[in-house]
């Protein structure tokens, strides 16, 4: 479904930019620098810790990142808060799916999470809603064990760091276009949704 795909041009040079260069445009282009939100309260340092395991936070948002990359569930905060969302609930359907976890247990700790934002004014309830609807997550989910998607949480970012973004998919035998190009085909956004969906991209100068 084209309306959840960024407008930014991610994927043209993926046979040349590096894996690190392409990260650090993903950085960048969103405005900052991998690094989380502080932790507080101390419950949300939990939900980290469920999700990512015990790593430094900077290695938590350099895998985050190159699992973006790599999967290309990439988007830019300057286009629909949808499609950012998109992006995010569906790299973690992906991540969750790759790691074996049980369904059930990647929603809850991904929306939960959401939520706890939605309440901290980080997030839109809205933005959230649509995407639970969508059911964005469960079908990355499924996606991802269908194809047997390669371990997210073990990405080997160091030892990829400067061979190119489709070359570092290759290795890790991901679909070289990124696995999001082949799951978005499959997603079908209710049509009221879609609807508003295509107001907000003119709302920013773009027909979909």
């Amino acid at each position: 479904m084209e309306l959840l795909l960024s407008s930014y041009d991610w994927e043209s040079d993926r046979e040349t930019i590096t894996l690190g260069d392409a990260i650090q445009r993903f950085r960048d282009v969103n405005g900052y620098v991998g690094l989380p939100i502080p932790a507080k309260p101390h419950f949300l340092k939990l939900f980290r810790k469920l999700i990512n395991g015990s790593r430094p936070p900077e290695e938590i948002y350099l895998v985050h990142d190159a699992s973006h990359v790599l999967t290309g569930t990439t988007f830019t905060h300057d286009e629909p808060p949808l499609v950012l969302l998109a992006g995010e609930a569906v790299e973690q359907g992906l991540y969750f799916a790759s790691r074996g976890v049980p369904k059930s247990v990647g929603w809850t700790l991904f929306y939960g999470g959401a939520l706890v934002e939605c309440a901290r004014r980080i997030a839109s309830f809205r933005q959230v809603g649509r995407g639970i609807q969508a059911g964005l997550f469960a079908r990355a989910y499924d996606y991802a064990r269908r194809i047997r998607l390669t371990n997210l949480f073990q990405i080997p970012v160091q030892q990829l760091w400067s061979v190119s973004v489709a070359e570092a998919r290759r290795r890790l035998g991901m679909p070289e276009a990124g696995v999001a190009a082949e799951l978005y085909r499959e997603i079908t956004l209710p049509p009221k949704m879609a609807a508003s969906l295509r107001q907000e991209w003119r709302g920013y100068g773009i027909e979909r």
